[in-house]
């Protein structure tokens, strides 16, 4: 589907939406457009539910759920985190924290220009909470760092997460760096400038089929929404899915279809697309 068209007649009633956020559900000024909100209150209300897929920290997604006006599960880590709508964790998946800290002298040693982070549930933590990128990140997000090493994490905390951001050709050439010195490691760069690492078992698709099993509905009646590598697994996965417009090419063509972009109200041009199975509640 080229971007804005109309999808072929499709005889499925979805059951269940999958979103990311950065890049795909809020807009280049970190928004969600009113129509956008409309159109995921209208699937809430009529028992679809809609969850949130990111990378980012609980304290980067609440709000955002809060502002929907919506109650559902959240998927944080790209899946390395889990919590129900009581905000429990369900499921969690660490980096093993002495390979964490492998990882984080490596990248001080090798690559002094790399900004690295740790994130452990609700905690992100950085040697420099005054480094520019933390500071970049921590509007986007709204969520706050503390200061401290890796090191200070306790032997049985769980790491869900490290990022690493930086200029877009050196974030490339350390994508393949750590996949050369690191074994056991899910790598995805979410954005030029930001890769991500979590344990080699973390996906976003396992996530979606963990809540479809949760919920008991097919995998094949959920849709998904994204825009980056870290979220081909995931469009590959589901019944349906829609690459946003300011997807790279490949993520477009791995995609089952390709919506307007996050500036344009892609979500909610293809939430209008598809035929759902509502129950009014």
């Amino acid at each position: 589907m080229g971007a804005g068209k109309m999808i072929p007649s499709d005889p499925m009633q979805y059951r269940m939406v999958f979103c990311d956020i950065d890049g795909t559900l809020i807009n280049s000024e970190h928004h969600i457009s009113q129509r956008t909100k409309q159109e995921i209150q209208e699937l809430y209300h009529g028992g679809i539910p809609f969850i949130l897929v990111s990378a980012r920290m609980p304290s980067g997604i609440y709000p955002l759920q809060l502002e929907l006006g919506i109650k559902a599960p959240i998927v944080c880590y790209s899946g390395a985190l889990i919590l129900n709508e009581r905000g429990s964790p369900i499921k969690t998946i660490g980096i093993d924290r002495e390979k964490a800290i492998r990882i984080d002298t490596f990248l001080k040693k090798e690559w002094s220009s790399i900004c690295c982070s740790a994130y452990s549930c609700n905690d992100w933590l950085t040697d420099n909470i005054r480094n520019k990128w933390i500071m970049k990140e921590q509007r986007i997000t709204t969520s706050v760092p503390i200061e401290g090493r890796i090191s200070d994490f306790s032997e049985k905390t769980q790491i869900h997460k490290l990022l690493c951001m930086g200029e877009a050709e050196m974030i490339s050439e350390l994508s393949i760096g750590l996949k050369e010195m690191f074994s056991g490691l899910s790598i995805y760069r979410s954005k030029d400038t930001y890769l991500e690492i979590m344990n080699g078992t973390v996906s976003k698709s396992d996530a979606v089929k963990y809540l479809c099993k949760d919920y008991n509905i097919p995998i094949e009646a959920t849709v998904s929404f994204g825009d980056n590598y870290n979220d081909v697994d995931m469009l590959m996965a589901t019944g349906t899915s829609f690459a946003m417009g300011n997807a790279p090419e490949e993520v477009k063509r791995l995609a089952m279809h390709v919506t307007l972009d996050n500036d344009r109200e892609g979500v909610a041009l293809g939430l209008q697309q598809l035929n759902f199975m509502k129950n009014r509640i």
